[in-house]
Order: structure tokens, then C-alpha cells, then sequence
């Protein structure tokens, strides 16, 4: 299976570079059901390119057209949500020209803008539960929610990058 996630970059002034986040919908045999991540999802295959379902993907889940306020700048390594090897997802990244209004789509609970500058400082060790296990996770907390696991290692990708140590 093959997935796209966008980073959506915006210089917000005075306050320095902010990513989108998502938290997904409580959804029954939705493995991330609850999860804070990125926009994105699954590539149709055969029927559409990476490209072409991350703009599908990000429209539909927060009601932005890439097309219209974001420039590509490339992206990150390809990675394996949950170590399942069979699942590919490619991080895309995009710096945006606007601060674009977000509308959220119905796979989508909620969303809320993240200052990368100050993710070091949110950095710890969370506890959670996945599927009735518990489990101690490097993550980010962010106003009381946890970042951990695919969306964890694709932001401590992008840190460095930005010259953010961590």
C-alpha cells in the first residue's frame, strides 16, 4: 500500500515557521482512529499519481487546494507507519504562500497550527495505549496532545533540516 502526507510550511510573522496538524476521527478498525498526524492519505493505484492524491487528500481532509497557495519543496524519506514494511508512505513538503483557512472533512476531528521552533522544548516520553497495550513512546505533547510514532519520526526528519536542533 502507498500514502502521502503533506508538511505544510507557514512563516507566520513574529512567530516563525508553523506545520498543520491533524487529529483523525474516532473511526471503528481505523488503526490511527484518534491519532494526531499530517493530511494525507491513500494513493489509488493505477488510478492517480503520489502527486495527484496528496492534493486529493489534503483538499479532502482540510479543504486546502494546494494548487492554489503552496509551492512543493520537496520531500522527506519514505517511511513504514506502525514498522509495517508492506505500507509506503512518502512526506511531501510544501511551503505555503497564504495562511490558508482550514475546513476540516469528515475523516478529520480537529486541526491546530504547531510552531516548529518550540517542538524541542515539547519533546518527552508519553504514555499510551494501542490495542490494549500500553506503551512508553519518544513523542512531542502539544497543548495536551501527543505526537508520536510515523508523525513523530517525519518531524524529527524536518527539524534538522530547518536548522530546529532538537
Amino acid at each position: 500500500m502507498e500514502a502521502v502526507v503533506a508538511i505544510l510550511l507557514w512563516d507566520e510573522p513574529g512567530r516563525g515557521l508553523q506545520t498543520l496538524l491533524v487529529q483523525r476521527a474516532e473511526r471503528e478498525g481505523d488503526p490511527w482512529s484518534g491519532q494526531i498526524g499530517l493530511p494525507g492519505g491513500r494513493v489509488k493505484q493505477g488510478a492517480e499519481t503520489p502527486r495527484t492524491a496528496l492534493h486529493r487528500e489534503v483538499d479532502e481532509e482540510v479543504g486546502i487546494t494546494l494548487e492554489e497557495v503552496g509551492v512543493e519543496l520537496g520531500s522527506l524519506s519514505v517511511g513504514h507507519p506502525m514498522r509495517r514494511l508492506e505500507m509506503k508512505v512518502q512526506p511531501w513538503v510544501y511551503g505555503l504562500m497564504i495562511k490558508p483557512s482550514v475546513s476540516i472533512g469528515p475523516e478529520i476531528a480537529g486541526s491546530f497550527w504547531v510552531n516548529l521552533a518550540e517542538l524541542p522544548l515539547k519533546m518527552k516520553m508519553s504514555e499510551i495505549t494501542v490495542r490494549h497495550k500500553p506503551w512508553s513512546v519518544e513523542s512531542f505533547v502539544v497543548d495536551g496532545k501527543i505526537v508520536w510514532g510515523f508523525t513523530y519520526r517525519v518531524l524529527t526528519e524536518l527539524l534538522p533540516i530547518l536548522e530546529i536542533s532538537l
